[in-house]
């Protein structure tokens, strides 16, 4: 009898340690959460440069004739954003039409920063970058049978780039070539018309003086490449 008394508690008391042990498994803590934020991710950078042509219609005061030129510009990009050094050298004059030919040079040198809107992004193989810019400059003009003129401008533009992005080497860097289409827009306060008089030269219903804002559009066509 008191060995079977001795069973009998031995097995109560096991079964209480199992209850104690599912009570303790069922109302335990759960595991801790590591809420902790992903390594940042820079975003990507590449150092390039470009030479064009321009082709369009410079607008010095009265004088606003067809005008050729050159273009180059070095920037730095930072994901989609790219801030530029510019430097144009193109014609200046009159039509051919203008009975009085006047003709000169212009350099202008400036900066910008231009937006990707839409790209391929940063993979290897084909890319294609849809961008606008804006930015300033300043513009020096001299005429071949003398004077100069110096004025600070404003610059817009859009345009495309198309190309190739290689692998990348065993720095890492991915190199890029290819070539760019854009319209670029200088705008400027022209000089002041001696002895300018109000009038009309189309049909108008008000006589004004000649507008002192200049406007200079360019198509642009040229190479890029970067790394």
């Amino acid at each position: 009898m008191t060995k079977l008394y001795a069973l009998a508690m031995l097995a109560a008391s096991s079964a209480a340690s199992a209850q104690v042990v599912v009570a303790t498994e069922r109302y335990a803590s759960p595991p801790a959460v590591d809420y902790a934020e992903p390594p940042h991710t820079p975003a990507p950078r590449m150092i390039e440069g470009r030479l064009g042509m321009l082709l369009g219609g410079a607008d010095v005061g009265d004088a606003d004739g067809f005008s050729i030129g050159a273009s180059g510009a070095l920037g730095y990009r930072i994901g989609d954003v790219t801030l530029r050094g510019l430097f144009d050298y193109y014609k200046v004059g009159d039509g051919g039409d203008e009975p009085l030919q006047r003709h000169g040079r212009a350099m202008r040198v400036g900066g910008a920063v231009r937006y990707s809107f839409a790209n391929t992004g940063w993979r290897e193989g084909f890319l294609a970058d849809f961008w606008g810019e804006v930015g300033g400059g300043y513009e020096h003009v001299t005429w071949r049978n003398g004077g100069i003129l110096d004025r600070p401008s404003g610059e817009f533009a859009v345009g495309i780039d198309l190309g190739h992005r290689s692998d990348a080497n065993a720095r890492g860097d991915r190199h890029t070539i290819g070539y760019f289409m854009a319209f670029r827009s200088f705008v400027a306060q022209g000089p002041d018309v001696m002895d300018s008089m109000a009038t009309c030269s189309g049909p108008c219903t008000e006589a004004t003086t000649p507008s002192r804002t200049d406007v200079s559009m360019f198509f642009e066509l040229g190479v890029h490449w970067g790394r």
